[in-house]
């Protein structure tokens, strides 16, 4: 019996290159930047993780998503989201990384901080209407470089028509006739 306890203690090793463990470390801290730079809403933060050709793409269809931005379209939208929004942080609930084929997937929340001029309150408001959580699904291509090169962004289709809709009334009310995509 104590040969068998022994046993089942024993762990296999797995052996790994250094070049395989670094570009794993390397997918994974760029996917971690990813999420990191919607902190500020920064274009530059976002574009330097990106290659010259990166396209970003909105799914699923059922939400009538823009056609796929490049980085100049995707900082655009950027800025025109700053107006009305201070930050967008993105948290991570999982991260997978694919190294053979240079992917990650990313599955988070996201808690988008609205600017307080923008929400029309009035005395006594709680502005608990502001409150939202949105879910993505983040698909990451890499090239060799480790630059992105292709993201899909899965939007959670419900909680995104409820986004629009404070997206339009802070617009509106910051006197900017602008629409999500």
């Amino acid at each position: 019996m104590a040969v068998l306890s022994a046993l089942t203690r024993v762990q296999p090793t797995i052996v790994k290159s250094s070049s395989t463990m670094t570009t794993e470390q390397t997918l994974h801290d760029t996917a971690v930047a990813f999420i990191n730079a919607f902190a500020t809403l920064e274009p530059n933060a976002h574009v330097s993780l990106r290659a010259a050709n990166c396209t970003h793409t909105f799914a699923p269809s059922s939400i009538n998503p823009p056609p796929p931005m490049k980085n100049e379209d995707w900082a655009a939208h950027l800025t025109k989201l700053h107006l009305i929004i201070t930050s967008f942080p993105v948290t991570a609930k999982e991260i997978h990384v694919n190294v053979p084929k240079r992917q990650v997937i990313i599955w988070a929340n996201a808690v988008p901080k609205f600017r307080e001029e923008v929400k029309g309150l009035k005395e006594g408001d709680d502005g608990k209407e502001w409150d939202y959580v949105g879910e993505f699904m983040f698909f990451l291509s890499m090239n060799e470089e480790g630059k992105i090169s292709r993201i899909v962004e899965f939007l959670d289709s419900l909680a995104t028509e409820r986004a629009r809709g404070l997206m339009v009334r802070a617009w509106e009310n910051a006197g900017a006739g602008q629409k999500l995509f």
